[in-house]
């Protein structure tokens, strides 16, 4: 007990805190970086006869935060299709356009930052200036987000001074660590016979197993190299694939085993060297970063509103935003399509697929992931040249989200599996399998308490009533009438026989008098 500047006696009000992770948007911007560059055809290789297709792919080896910026490192690689003029060969070659680029954050420095990279060609002008010179223009989109977590002092619990308080659960996800670790695996790749020319070498990689211990991350899994090419002159493909084991142990040191682990393969880089004991050997190094996201789920109780049924409360709020992990997925999706091609007498050579960025679409109170990926059906026509056309799948990931009182964030990667065509009565199909990966978290902003202070004791009744009736109205929050009288709700609840925070149906209310 202690006495206030009048003389009155008066109960110590105890204030109890306790801290947790506050989400931040640090940025959410597309960025548009131009692709222009000249590709020299190799004297080892065809002249151009035709320009049938060019592609766009980054690959992100950095993506650093620090001192309020985003920089973000890595290359363009752009490749090139043609057929070739001597023995009319379809033939590859690419080229790689480093990039660094900048971004200023909407904060300052904050600690658990995951960082989302997405993005698509917006345009793409391919031409062929002489028979060894290829010019491309263009331009590819990034589609940037960060965000981070700060720390945040939230009141849990209020004793003392006769005070009543609302408590509202928290639910929050602090993010542990967010790294990518690069690594290459190397092992020898043989083909069944000795390729003429190779066209690409691409990966795409698989988790098989996460272990957390303290302070460490154990993961395994396989990495899957495919190596196009053809044997022979002509536009005949031929396609062989290695699987290759990979074990990866990542020190985090805040790392405990009630964590969970998103964890992904990010494919940089594919490189065949020729060279073996037997005819058609080579060696192969896969080049990838495999991805850690480390959460720890948490759930507390804050203070959202409080009274006092012996003082004049003063009560200060603030809004709270807190994030919390819905969803950590991992699927095999088919998408398909199908369509008339342009020369109905068109052969088909091979199927290239590109993902594209997939986004949550509202469906009727309910957010659905979707996008598309593009197949690439290369074909030779009735005139014996080689041409390409484009078809679009749909992709449809399997679960719904409900739409609640939060803003969901999705980041999803897709990568390709495999791609393939064939000619039908009405043109063609293609079927499309991609490998998607992801996180989709909400972020729901709370109102809790952030200060209180109860000085003046309340006024007496005048009229001396014990006991009052209020008539109740369906949906009323018992807390809320509490207030208003100043009156204790657990007190309420049991004279009256009200069970639940919130009134089902009119009723009549007992409520005692102010302590």
């Amino acid at each position: 007990m202690k006495q206030n500047a009048k003389g009155a006696k008066t109960m110590e009000l105890k204030v109890f805190r306790d801290t947790v992770s506050v989400s931040q948007q640090l940025c959410d911007l597309t960025l548009e970086h131009p692709v222009e560059t000249e590709i020299l055809i190799p004297d080892y290789q065809p002249e151009i006869f035709k320009i049938v297709k060019s592609f766009v792919s980054p690959v992100i080896l950095q993506k650093q935060v620090l001192g309020g910026k985003l920089t973000l490192e890595g290359y363009l690689r752009v490749s090139v299709l043609y057929q070739g003029g001597s023995d009319q060969s379809l033939c590859q070659v690419e080229q790689k356009l480093p990039f660094s680029r900048s971004v200023e954050l909407k904060t300052g420095e904050c600690s658990g930052c995951r960082v989302s990279v997405h993005g698509e060609s917006e345009y793409l002008n391919t031409r062929a200036v002489n028979q060894r010179r290829i010019d491309v223009k263009g331009a590819y989109a990034f589609a940037v987000a960060a965000f981070g977590q700060n720390e945040q002092e939230i009141v849990t619990s209020l004793s003392g001074a006769g005070v009543q308080q609302k408590l509202v659960p928290v639910d929050f996800t602090r993010v542990v660590a967010s790294i990518e670790k690069p690594f290459t695996v190397e092992d020898s790749f043989a083909f069944p016979a000795r390729p003429e020319a190779v066209l690409d070498a691409v990966c795409t990689g698989s988790i098989a197993e996460i272990k957390l211990i303290s302070g460490k991350a154990v993961v395994k899994g396989t990495l899957c190299a495919a190596v196009t090419y053809r044997s022979a002159p002509g536009y005949a493909l031929e396609r062989v694939q290695k699987e290759l084991a990979f074990n990866q142990i990542v020190d985090i040191e805040s790392l405990t085993e009630d964590c969970s682990c998103h964890a992904e393969i990010l494919p940089q880089g594919c490189t065949l060297v020729e060279g073996g004991e037997q005819d058609g050997g080579a060696s192969i190094s896969v080049s990838c970063a495999l991805s850690l996201l480390v959460l720890r789920q948490n759930l507390v109780y804050a203070v959202g509103d409080a009274f006092s049924t012996q003082y004049e409360a003063k009560v200060e709020t603030k809004p709270l935003l807190a994030e919390h992990l819905v969803d950590d997925f991992h699927y095999t999706i088919t998408a398909a399509g199908e369509g008339a091609l342009p020369d109905e007498n068109s052969a088909i050579i091979d199927c290239l697929a590109t993902p594209l960025p997939l986004s949550a679409v509202d469906e009727g109170g309910e957010l659905c992931l979707r996008g598309r990926v593009m197949a690439h059906l290369i074909c030779c026509n009735s005139l014996g040249e080689i041409e390409c056309y484009d078809k679009p799948c749909e992709v449809v990931l399997p679960k719904k989200y409900p739409a609640g009182e939060g803003t969901l964030t999705v980041d999803v990667t897709s990568l390709l599996e495999s791609a393939r065509a064939q000619k039908t009565t009405s043109g063609a199909s293609c079927e499309v399998t991609l490998t998607v990966s992801g996180t989709v978290m909400e972020r729901r902003r709370l109102t809790v308490l952030d200060a209180i202070s109860c000085d003046e004791p309340l006024a007496p009744p005048t009229d001396g009533v014990a006991l009052r009736v209020y008539y109740g109205r369906a949906g009323e929050e018992l807390f809320a009438i509490a207030r208003h009288y100043h009156a204790d709700p657990a007190e309420i609840a049991r004279q009256s026989g009200v069970e639940g925070e919130t009134l089902q149906e009119e009723m009549r209310l007992l409520i005692p008098a102010a302590e």
